[in-house]
């Protein structure tokens, strides 16, 4: 074109969750089995739910992201074994109940109070036509009692009522319900034999004649179909074309449904049983874990001990791993579930074996009854599948395995007895894999171990994990993220140096004085304060820890009270004798406390710092775990109860001389429903030092860990977190220099660990779906990126919404408000042409056409692309030009807050 026009060209997201619509189906969501599917219902923002199944928690959770929650309330029937209705309807063995009758008309209005008190937003009222089968000179009377009815429950919520059909009533319940919603348009469900039919054309086009109707009424419509999994977004395809909304799922709406979303399955069942071993002394869960969530999936465990085995919904549920190295986890019903399973999903056996015929014949396997002699020799491992280690042990235990259908079916792992019979070891028929052990992890010493496979390439080519977008806690604004935190463990120690210095006070003017990055900074109560240890010197202690907790780049947090050494004792999985060595007993030695308590180890020491210690405008963000970091539910719950993250426990520690992913642990571990444990992305000064023993410069092997956590997977961020004791030597202070440095060196992003924390725990609650456009739909609340594999291709940001931008190679894209709708292709030459950001050193609060704002908590660097024509204007009016660089613009911003926006001229 030959005249210049001016296009102000803005990018964002903002951290409050005012944008959930722009993500969220129009469609409402109905769900009425146990354990709310969270992640998925964050597609949504509105949700039907059976509310004798849902828990106080889930209501607040769903609460806390602006999603409304409906309670699901029978009018016309009732299954109360204590109810007498006027009839009998067999098909669902429920009492059609007398709606003028006084008393049942109390009880349903005592039931919706009971609802709006528990948290409920509105209702969804069924059984609206029950009445249509009492006899005809019934029905009047039913009828007017039925809007009677309505209109009380619509001013008890305030209108906010969903109705089931109820067509013959609606034009007298103008303004008292926003929604409609039908069953069965094209498809219905039959009770008796359980299987789905098709609606005959004449029904059909009566339905949608109603429901035109109840549109012109102002209703918004939606239906309700049924369908097996594989039949859904066909059929929610077809019911949108008819001018509705779609909601299409089983007969007894007990599996997640689809509508203009189809679901993306991110779930991996991983039964377990605790009376066997512990989820944190096993393997699936130390190794494999961090893997699974590496690839976007979200490992579910069960615990067999305490949780039925479910049915299992592949709507949510992409895969099913057992690893286990005790045989007697395989039950008969356990064999039997399996089987079951591996019908529906597929099924990796690792480890031992179930001595199931059946299930080994599934596999294309049979064990033999005598074990060949060796010594064994590996005749074949797949190249891609080579891990670590590929040394077969002299004594190595192996399982007789030999192959019995060759059809569907292809050996990984093949090994020669000494009488040269051929023996499988690993196999893959269909997308089902068995590897079994000693295949899996080689323990060289206490303290080395190796993978004997690649355990990327297991999940993702052997049990053919289909790629996805994944969720990446990693990286942010395209540069890995700096993250550091104190213990506060040694506080008051004397360092060896010149005047003998507390630790805390060379740490503050050493450290975190000079290097001006978010720190999270922890202390002892029973350590610092006047009802610890040393009260006479406590008033010293509290004023370097105000001092610390006044710089505006520290955040305060607890390290508890007392620093209990055992949690899982406390927890009451692992009884510690009371002779067993305790060198510093179960808590530090704190004057007139002999039993720990919970409360006052987590919501006390708080209070004792967001009143004694803490400067105008801060609290205390983080509880940091003490002594072995094995928590159980309850100090969970307290920390969430209390408004703060938790962290600490893991054991990600890997160095040159330990190069091993099989030392890698995950984001955390469940206990129980919404508590979960995040774990310490990388492990702290103690296993670098001998537990400070020396050598005290040890820590600055950390930049192995950085290296070895960031090629070929990037794992983990760049972590710093130590203890206060590295202050009391000349050598950890260096040490602590030397990571400093190496990591500011290279592209980084600090933030604060309450941020990290909030976005792996939101890891486990984050939405993929994909919608009728073949868009990847995304939403979350903390995740600020999405790591795209190859597989899938490059993002299309031309057409993509709530991105900021990707990075060179494509592989990370920015979500400022962790929401995202785009689309991937593999075909070459998807380019944008809007201005994105590449990368920078910020984080991200908004980024749109209209308003850019960000935080950098050090000098700001923002690399842009197509920014040829571009300069950023602060709120205040100040310019801010960019210097070309290649084929970006690079900006260098001051340290702090930028508001303002992006203008770009463009010819």
């Amino acid at each position: 074109m030959a005249q210049f026009g001016r296009l102000l060209c803005l990018l964002l997201i903002t951290l409050s969750f005012s944008a959930t619509a722009q993500v969220s189906s129009h469609s409402i969501a109905f769900y009425y089995n146990s354990h709310l599917p969270l992640a998925e219902m964050t597609l949504y923002s509105r949700v039907v739910v059976q509310p004798d199944r849902v828990n106080a928690g889930e209501i607040h959770w769903l609460k806390q992201r602006n999603i409304q929650i409906y309670g699901y309330l029978s009018v016309g029937e009732s299954k109360q074994p204590d109810q007498k209705g006027l009839m009998l309807n067999q098909s669902w063995n429920s009492q059609v109940m007398d709606l003028t009758s006084e008393q049942w008309q109390s009880s349903l209005i005592e039931q919706a109070k009971q609802l709006k008190a528990q948290g409920y937003d509105g209702l969804f009222l069924d059984t609206l036509d029950s009445y249509q089968m009492l006899q005809k000179q019934q029905q009047g009377p039913q009828r007017r009692a039925l809007v009677t009815l309505i209109k009380q429950l619509s001013a008890l919520f305030s209108h906010q009522l969903i109705l089931n059909r109820g067509f013959e009533v609606l034009p007298q319940l103008h303004g008292q319900a926003k929604f409609l919603v039908a069953e069965g348009l094209y498809s219905h469900y039959q009770v008796k034999n359980d299987s789905y039919g098709v609606t005959s054309k004449s029904d059909q086009q009566w339905l949608i004649n109603q429901l035109q109707q109840a549109q012109k009424q102002g209703f918004q419509v939606q239906v309700i179909d049924y369908a097996k999994p594989e039949a859904r977004f066909s059929l929610a395809q077809k019911i949108i074309r008819a001018g509705f909304l779609p909601w299409v799922t089983d007969g007894h709406l007990r599996t997640w449904g689809t509508s203009e979303l189809q679901p993306v399955p991110r779930k991996i069942l991983i039964p377990y049983n605790s009376k066997l071993q512990y989820l944190t002394h096993s393997d699936v869960h130390n190794r494999l874990a961090a893997f699974i969530e590496y690839l976007g999936y979200i490992p579910a465990y069960l615990d067999m001990s305490r949780q039925p085995l479910p049915t299992i919904d592949p709507a949510l549920y992409a895969g099913v791993i057992s690893w286990t190295l005790e045989t007697r986890m395989y039950s008969p019903d356990y064999v039997s579930w399996l089987l079951r399973a591996k019908g529906t999903l597929p099924l990796m056996l690792l480890g031992q074996l179930p001595l199931s015929d059946k299930l080994l014949n599934a596999f294309g396997v049979k064990m033999l009854s005598a074990t060949p002699p060796g010594p064994y020799k590996i005749q074949m491992i797949k190249p891609w599948l080579k891990g670590e280690y590929d040394a077969l042990r002299p004594n190595a235990g192996v399982f007789p395995l030999q192959q019995v259908k060759q059809q569907d079916s292809e050996p990984l792992i093949t090994i020669t007895s000494a009488d040269g019979r051929r023996l499988i070891q690993g196999i893959r028929s269909g997308r089902d894999v068995l590897i079994a052990a000693p295949w899996l992890i080689e323990n060289l010493s206490v303290d080395d171990s190796r993978w004997m496979v690649e355990p990327y390439q297991l999940l993702s080519r052997a049990f053919q994990l289909p790629p996805i977008p994944a969720p990446d806690v990693t990286t942010e604004s395209g540069r890995r993220r700096l993250i550091s935190y104190i213990d506060g463990d040694a506080f008051s120690s004397l360092a060896r140096l010149p005047g003998q210095p507390i630790a805390a006070k060379v740490i503050k003017d050493e450290i975190l004085k000079p290097y001006k990055i978010p720190v999270t900074v922890s202390i002892v109560e029973g350590e610092v304060g006047p009802k610890g240890m040393y009260p006479e010197k406590s008033p010293y202690y509290e004023k370097i820890a105000r001092q610390i907790f006044a710089l505006p780049y520290v955040d305060m947090a607890t390290h508890t009270f007392s620093h209990p050494f055992f949690w899982n004792e406390l927890a009451g999985r692992q009884k510690v004798l009371k002779n067993a060595y305790r060198p510093y007993g179960s808590h530090l030695a704190v004057p007139n406390y002999d039993k720990i308590d919970i409360r006052r180890e987590i919501e006390g020491s708080i209070d004792y710092i967001n009143q004694r210690l803490a400067p105008k405008g801060k609290k205390v963000t983080a509880v940091l775990w003490s002594g072995d970091a094995l928590p159980g539910p309850d100090p969970i719950r307290h920390t969430l109860e209390a408004g703060v993250v938790n962290v600490n426990g893991g054991d990600s520690f890997v160095t040159d001389d330990n190069p091993t992913l099989s030392e890698i642990s995950p984001l955390g571990r469940p206990e129980g429903e919404l508590l979960y444990q995040i774990y310490a992305p990388l492990m702290n000064e103690e296993l670098y030092t001998n537990v400070w023993h020396g050598p005290y410069d040890g820590f600055k092997r950390l930049t192995e860990t950085f290296r070895h956590t960031d090629k070929p997977y990037r794992l983990k961020p760049f972590t710093i977190y130590y203890h206060f004791y590295s202050g009391t030597n000349p050598a950890g202070i260096r040490a602590l220099k030397i990571v400093l440095d190496y990591a500011l060196s290279r592209p980084n992003t600090p933030v604060q660990l309450a941020r990290y924390a909030r976005g792996a725990l939101d890891f486990y609650f984050s939405g993929l779906a994909r919608n009728d456009k073949g868009e990847w739909v995304f939403s979350s609340r903390w995740i600020p990126t999405l790591r795209i594999p190859g597989a899938l291709g490059q993002v299309d940001l031309q057409h993509s919404r709530l991105i900021a931008g990707m990075t060179e190679n494509g592989r990370y894209i920015h979500l400022p408000e962790g929401q995202a709708v785009f689309k991937t292709s593999v075909k070459s030459g998807v380019k944008s042409h809007k201005p994105y950001l590449v990368s920078g050193n910020v984080v991200l609060t908004e980024w749109s056409e209209k308003r850019v704002a960000f935080h950098s908590w050090l000098k700001a660097q923002l690399v842009l692309a197509n920014a040829d024509q571009c300069h950023f204007i602060s709120s205040d009016g100040h310019r801010h030009q960019g210097v070309k660089q290649g084929n970006y613009r690079r900006f260098s911003m001051p340290r702090g807050n930028f508001s303002g926006r992006l203008v770009c001229h463009h010819q």
